[in-house]
């Protein structure tokens, strides 16, 4: 499919240096992407394998390999370039994502809603935004949720470790994290929880080549 990214060898990102400005760039265990699909994006959200998948903050791909296991044709690419061969573009300008079926987002936190109106109103199927709990809380998203209802509510129900900068494969976490989710031309249904069990069952045995890099101790409290 025009357009969409062909599957990078993603060991480059061993050798590249952290930017000064990352962005808000939380890598998503690699993981956390397979469990997605698996338990949520194909049995839930009724996504079709050779769908159109976007992933417009992609970094460095972290989330959108795993995604391209189960989703050929996906199109990433990230307001920086992290060194993976991913086109640089700004999704909230004027990109124009309407050619996806659906966006599956890992989006800067600070930008979460930006990025979920966007997708929504653009995919023509649905969307899904990974973010923690705590942001299906306040009044901003209370309007956003009112008048676009989520889907589904899916929740990670072992914790999900996220670093700022960097994937680390024996990172913890105390921090929560779900995924809000749009299908367009249905109505709501029950939250669920992505059962525990999928760190273990679902990290690839070339996972720690292809997504993690060198980088400083882990900090206490650091965690995402």
């Amino acid at each position: 499919m025009v357009g969409f990214a062909r599957r990078h060898n993603l060991a480059v990102v061993q050798r590249r240096v952290e930017p000064a400005d990352s962005l808000n760039f939380f890598p998503t265990p690699p993981w956390g992407g397979r469990a997605f699909a698996e338990h949520v994006a194909l049995p839930l959200l009724g996504a079709g394998r050779n769908d159109a998948i976007g992933q417009p903050s992609a970094g460095e791909g972290h989330l959108a390999e795993p995604l391209r296991e189960t989703f050929p044709a996906i199109r990433c690419a990230d307001i920086k370039d992290y060194g993976v061969g991913y086109p640089v573009a700004d999704f909230l300008g004027e990109d124009d994502w309407s050619d996806c079926d659906w966006i599956f987002e890992n989006p800067p936190f600070p930008l979460a809603m930006a990025f979920a109106r966007k997708a929504i109103t653009m995919a023509r199927r649905g969307a899904a935004m990974l973010v923690r709990t705590q942001w299906l809380h306040g009044p901003r998203r209370y309007r956003l949720f009112q008048e676009f209802p989520p889907y589904l509510i899916a929740y990670y129900t072992e914790r999900l470790p996220m670093h700022k900068g960097r994937w680390e494969p024996k990172g913890k976490t105390s921090t929560d994290y779900a995924w809000v989710c749009w299908r367009h031309g249905h109505e709501p249904r029950p939250p669920f929880w992505i059962p525990p069990g999928q760190r273990k069952a679902l990290t690839m045995p070339d996972d720690v080549a292809r997504f993690a890099r060198p980088a400083p101790a882990l900090i206490e409290g650091e965690a995402a």
